[in-house]
């Protein structure tokens, strides 16, 4: 299997690897002529530097760099998937779902005791119960920055900034992601060690690239990159991505209205029943409560995980 650090340079080389250039300097007419201030540097010409770069930006966790290093058509196709899907999913359904996962966090937060002594399934053996306790304030904080986010209602889907949302909810959240990936067992990587990253030009010529990118204590990755719109792109992701998104809004644009308006009793009826699960499970004042209360979210949760695709998600 992969190690992490390895699946973190993938994302990273799918944006492209580039920082915005700046705009004109406004000249100073009080002043005598004096020689132009030298512009600030465009985005790299080379995916080597271009890659670096973005390692860097990640680095500090500095996501929206990855927005900016998309090809400006790749931005218009994620947005207009978007656009597309705020038409398409259901608003009730959709704010449900982000307040429930503001509604789980808190009630982890607060009954994190009870939730790391709980005795249903016949108790947590010690090393699951550790590591639980160490992964909780993290996975708190990333639903909490999800049900907080600028698109945790339909309505604010609509008017999506791909550049906000990687610079604002993605940036937030990466930190917390980062922490919970060096609880694994099978990784002590940091997003600080990006800033060690290597990278080497194995063979340029024209629009394509192959690099050899390297991480302290890992194995080299080489990988190849085509230019596309002035952005160095992963050349399996310059492949699939325009096959990729039709699939996408081809699914989107077969939900029906019908299903959808079908099930949804159903859906709100299963949401009822865990909103008031969680209520019990936070006024909770000892362990028999709470584990009563965990043990009777188990058949709505059940219930919507089988509906899956009703609530108008794609993909489902």
């Amino acid at each position: 299997m992969q190690s992490y650090k390895t699946l973190f340079l993938a994302p990273i080389a799918a944006g492209a690897f580039f920082l915005c250039s700046c705009g004109d300097q406004a000249a100073d007419t009080e002043k005598a002529v004096e020689a132009p201030a030298p512009k600030k540097p465009s985005y790299p010409a080379t995916a080597d530097a271009a890659v670096k770069m973005i390692a860097d930006e990640v680095s500090k966790g500095k996501l929206g760099v990855i927005w900016k290093s998309m090809p400006s058509s790749y931005q218009t196709d994620v947005s207009d998937y978007v656009a597309l899907a705020s038409t398409k999913l259901d608003a009730e359904l959709y704010d449900k779902t982000f307040a429930f996962l503001g509604k789980l966090a808190d009630v982890a937060d607060k009954q994190k005791d009870f939730i790391l002594n709980s005795e249903l399934g016949g108790g947590q053996p010690v090393e699951a119960k550790q590591q639980l306790e160490a992964v909780l304030p993290s996975l708190v904080e990333i639903f909490r920055g999800i049900a907080g986010s600028e698109i945790a209602t339909l309505e604010a889907l609509k008017t999506f900034d791909g550049q906000k949302f990687f610079e604002s909810t993605l940036s937030d959240l990466v930190e917390d992601v980062d922490t919970l990936s060096q609880l694994s067992d099978e990784t002590e990587f940091t997003l600080s060690d990006l800033s060690q990253l290597s990278v080497e030009v194995v063979e340029a010529m024209g629009d394509q690239a192959t690099l050899k990118m390297t991480v302290p204590d890992e194995e080299p990755e080489t990988q190849s990159f085509t230019k596309i719109e002035d952005r160095w792109v992963p050349s399996e992701i310059a492949a699939s991505w325009t096959q990729s998104f039709e699939e996408a809004k081809a699914q989107l644009d077969a939900l029906s209205e019908e299903e959808l308006a079908a099930k949804k009793p159903q859906i709100l009826g299963a949401f009822a029943m865990i909103d008031g699960v969680l209520t019990q499970l936070d006024s909770a004042e000892t362990q028999e409560q709470f584990d009563q209360a965990l043990q009777g979210a188990m058949m709505p949760i059940m219930g919507l995980m089988m509906m899956g695709g009703g609530m108008g998600m794609p993909g489902q």
